[in-house]
C-alpha cells in the first residue's frame, strides 16, 4: 500500500542504472544503516551509520544527521519508507520537500540489476540539481558495489 501520493501532474524524472549485483544486496543499501551510510550523502559530508535510526518496513522511517568534513556542523534529515517491497522495489517519501522516490529492482540473468529510480515532487526551480543529487548517489551505490561495501 502507497502511503504518499503525489499528484500525476508533477514533475518526474527517471534513471535507470546497471549494476553488477543482485537486487537482494541493492535492496539491503537502502534498509540498512552500514549500507545508506555510502551513498545517502552530498559532497563534503558523511553519513555515519552510527548516526542513523532505521525502521525498515513500510510506514517506518530512516532519521540520520549528515556531518560536514570541514566544520563538523550537521544537518538532520529523515523520510518514511512509503512500500517496501524486498528485493524488488522501496518507495520513499519526504514529506517537507513533498517529494517520492521510487526505486524499482529488476534482476537480470546474468545476475546483475537494472534498478529504476524515480523522483515525482512539486515544481522546483532547479530540477537540474535535483536530478544531479540522485545522480551523485546512484554513482556513490555503484562506487560501493564495485569496493564490496554495498
Amino acid at each position: 500500500m502507497t502511503m504518499a501520493v503525489v499528484p500525476e501532474d508533477e514533475p518526474v524524472f527517471s534513471i535507470r542504472r546497471r549494476f553488477d549485483a543482485d537486487a537482494a544486496r541493492l535492496f539491503r543499501a537502502f534498509v540498512e544503516p552500514a549500507r545508506l551510510a555510502h551513498w545517502f550523502v552530498v559532497e563534503g559530508y558523511r553519513t555515519p551509520a552510527d548516526r542513523m535510526k532505521v525502521t525498515a518496513r513500510p510506514g517506518g522511517r530512516v532519521d540520520a544527521v549528515m556531518i560536514a568534513d570541514a566544520d563538523g556542523s550537521e544537518i538532520p534529515f529523515g523520510f518514511r519508507y512509503a512500500e517496501l517491497e524486498a528485493p524488488r522495489r522501496v518507495v520513499l517519501a519526504f514529506d517537507e520537500e513533498q517529494e517520492v522516490v521510487t526505486v524499482t529492482l529488476n534482476e537480470r540473468d546474468d545476475g546483475g540489476t537494472d534498478l529504476s529510480y524515480t523522483l515525482a515532487a512539486p515544481a522546483t526551480e532547479e530540477p537540474d540539481l535535483a536530478r544531479r543529487g540522485a545522480e551523485d548517489m546512484l554513482d556513490r551505490i555503484a562506487a560501493a558495489v564495485d569496493r564490496g561495501a554495498i
